[in-house]
C-alpha cells in the first residue's frame, strides 16, 4: 500500500505469470494500513474481478486485518476468495461466523494447528469444507501441522477436506486453463 507504482506494475504483470501465481497475499498489519483503506482498493478490485484467492494475514482484534475489516472486505468483494490466514487468531467464534456468513471465506490454519480443540470447534460449527491446511514454512513445521490434523478428534473425511480437498477445489477454480 505504500508503493502504488509497484502495485500497478505487479498487477499488470500478473496475467503473464499465471503459471506461478494464482492469487494475492496481503499483510495489512505488517504494512500498518487497514485492509479496508484506499491503498488496497486497486488490488482488491483486481482480485474480485478475476475471482482470485486473497491470502490475508489475520489476527483477532487487529486494527488492520481483524474481524471488522475482514467482514467489510468480504462484503465489498464477493467474487474474491478470502483465505483468513491464522483464522482471526483468538477470535474463533467470529472466524466461524464470518466463514458461515460468506461462502467465499476460508479459514487457513497455520497458527491454529498448535492449539488443541480449535480444529474440532471449526468442524463442529460447520466449517469443515472451508478450512485450509497451512504451515507458514519455515516458521512452522509441516510435520507438526499434519500431526495436529491427524490427532484431532474429527472424521477422516474432515481430515481429507482440510489436508487437500478444500485446497484442490479452491485452487482448481483459480488456476488458468491449460487449453
Amino acid at each position: 500500500p505504500h508503493y502504488p507504482e509497484d502495485l500497478r506494475r505487479d498487477l499488470d504483470a500478473f496475467d503473464g505469470q499465471r503459471e506461478v501465481f494464482v492469487g494475492l497475499k496481503l499483510l495489512a498489519s505488517y504494512h500498518g494500513v487497514p485492509i479496508t483503506d484506499k491503498p488496497y482498493q486497486e488490488a482488491l478490485e483486481f482480485a474480485n474481478a478475476r475471482g482470485l484467492p486473497v491470502l490475508l494475514h489475520t489476527w483477532g482484534g487487529d486494527r488492520c486485518n481483524g474481524e471488522e475489516q475482514v467482514r467489510k472486505v468480504a462484503s465489498l468483494y464477493p467474487r474474491a476468495k478470502w483465505l483468513l490466514g491464522n483464522s482471526l487468531h483468538g477470535k474463533w467464534d467470529e472466524a466461524v461466523a464470518i466463514a458461515r456468513e460468506f461462502p467465499h471465506v476460508y479459514l487457513e490454519l497455520t497458527a491454529v494447528l498448535g492449539l488443541r480443540g480449535i480444529l474440532e470447534l471449526f468442524v463442529e460449527k460447520g466449517c469443515g469444507k472451508r478450512m485450509l491446511f497451512g504451515t507458514d514454512l519455515p516458521w512452522f513445521s509441516p510435520h507438526q501441522g499434519i500431526g495436529a490434523v491427524l490427532a484431532a478428534d474429527i472424521s477422516d473425511e474432515d481430515r481429507h477436506d482440510i489436508l487437500h480437498r478444500n485446497a484442490e477445489r479452491l485452487l482448481g477454480d483459480a488456476l488458468p486453463s491449460t487449453s
